[in-house]
């Protein structure tokens, strides 16, 4: 599954958290792919990124290792293209319980 970590973290800790970030996110923990990695533009002490998971227990992993340091909210997400994405959007629109995600 796709999801998109938003993280936040304290400006004064930029240069550990840009070296970690950098460590982990070039080589992730296996049954992790990084599709994109990106900046916050306009905030100070933040990033996006987003990655594919083989499980909850390896997306757990990878946030293990920030969890000294990066406040992350977790999205799970999907592309929105074709008539199969009209219709999960639709289901997802029309469920109870649409929180899905939430800081950690």
């Amino acid at each position: 599954m796709l999801f998109a970590l938003i993280g936040k973290y304290d400006p004064t800790m930029m240069k550990i958290n840009f070296d970690r970030e950098r460590k982990v996110m070039e080589k992730p923990p296996e049954g992790i792919k990084v599709v994109g990695r990106y900046a916050r533009v306009g905030g100070r002490g933040g990033f996006i990124h987003l990655v594919e998971a083989d499980s909850a227990d390896r997306l757990g992993a990878l946030l293990l290792e920030f969890v000294d340091l990066v406040e992350y909210e977790i999205v799970p997400i999907f592309e929105i293209t074709g008539a199969r994405a009209v219709e999960l959007v639709n289901e997802y629109c029309e469920c109870e319980d649409v929180c899905m995600h939430g800081p950690i």
